[in-house]
């Protein structure tokens, strides 16, 4: 599928995806930490011991974690962690908190070892990829594949995770980001049919040439037509396929992109907005203002003055959810916003 990872990829760059890693938690028991509700996505990696998972007020998403497991709540929902199910859960920033002020490592020396992760993509929970995503995507370590991309991250993590040699921060870093699309290529792997939106289709070569050419070129004067022949098959034959895989006609697929660049670029207030309109093929400020308006729900202006939450792992915040289900790497993703 090299086509249709070149559009992941392309999407990714594209929307500036970071990843952080605070630090290496192994509390001591018993323990429990509550993680608030973010605009980010999440993982959760465990390399030693068991850790019980759940998101907040629902109670089918519990998971009994052990080494090698990975979890990724792709929505940003509250959560919580503990050693036992009976055990409380404490706010992780009263943890932290305290840690600082007393200069203390009571989140280390436990029999337990996780690691928590933050990604951060532009445009929030507008962004394209995590919102083709379930609300939580279990990878089990006992999986080979899964296992094979991250028995090497769990050794760098392990050499990183609790040394001070300069450039360590930036290392762990990278390693978030790369976590966090290993995940993704693992689940769009699992999809079945009808499943994922247009990331199921990066598996069909014909409509992923068509994407790719619609990531690649946003602002280019795209019709049903020509995205067909990209194809390499008739107009009305891909309108019907697009639409069965994507979920979306072709010109509302592009639409979504365009606006899902142009937000991304807004949050740079380095690029004016005349390049931002240029660049999602409009003619007019005025044409883009209002498309802008009806798919995001604000004006240009107002998007790119709005507050921003900080990307921490610990002290995230975020509007409250819908009630979110789990799966285990092959469910139905939510729906997407209108184009």
């Amino acid at each position: 599928m090299p086509s249709g990872f070149d559009v992941l990829s392309q999407v990714l760059n594209s929307l500036h995806l970071a990843g952080s890693i605070s630090e290496v938690f192994s509390p001591a028991t018993p323990w429990g930490f509550s993680f608030p509700a973010s605009d980010h996505a999440r993982l959760l990696v465990v390399t030693r011991g068991r850790v019980h998972f759940a998101l907040e007020d629902q109670p089918g998403s519990a998971l009994d974690l052990g080494p090698g497991d990975v979890v990724a709540v792709a929505h940003g929902d509250a959560l919580s962690i503990r050693d036992d199910p009976r055990s409380p859960v404490h706010p992780i920033t009263e943890h932290r908190s305290a840690d600082v002020a007393h200069g203390s490592h009571r989140l280390r020396g436990g029999q337990t070892e996780f690691i928590p992760v933050c990604c951060e993509l532009s445009g929030g929970r507008m962004n394209l990829v995590t919102k083709n995503l379930p609300p939580v995507i279990f990878c089990p370590g006992s999986d080979e594949q899964v296992r094979r991309w991250l028995e090497p991250a769990v050794r760098i993590l392990a050499a990183e995770g609790f040394c001070s040699v300069p450039g360590r921060q930036a290392v762990l870093d990278h390693l978030a980001s790369i976590l966090f699309i290993q995940v993704i290529r693992t689940w769009v792997a699992g999809l079945r049919e009808g499943e994922g939106g247009w990331l199921r289709a990066l598996n069909d070569p014909q409509i992923a040439a068509a994407l790719e050419a619609i990531h690649a070129e946003p602002g280019a004067g795209w019709t049903v037509e020509n995205l067909a022949a990209r194809g390499g098959m008739s107009r009305s034959a891909f309108a019907v396929r697009f639409h069965a895989l994507v979920g979306a006609t072709p010109l509302e697929y592009l639409t979504r992109w365009r606006m899902q660049r142009a937000a991304a670029m807004l949050e740079d207030d380095g690029i004016p907005l005349k390049q931002v309109v240029a660049s999602a093929g409009y003619a007019s400020e005025t044409a883009f203002r209002a498309a802008f308006k009806k798919w995001v729900g604000v004006a240009p202006g107002a998007y790119r003055n709005r507050p921003r939450t900080a990307a921490g792992l610990t002290d995230g915040s975020g509007r409250p959810r819908p009630a979110a289900g789990l799966t285990d790497g092959s469910g139905r993703p939510r729906p997407t916003v209108p184009a």
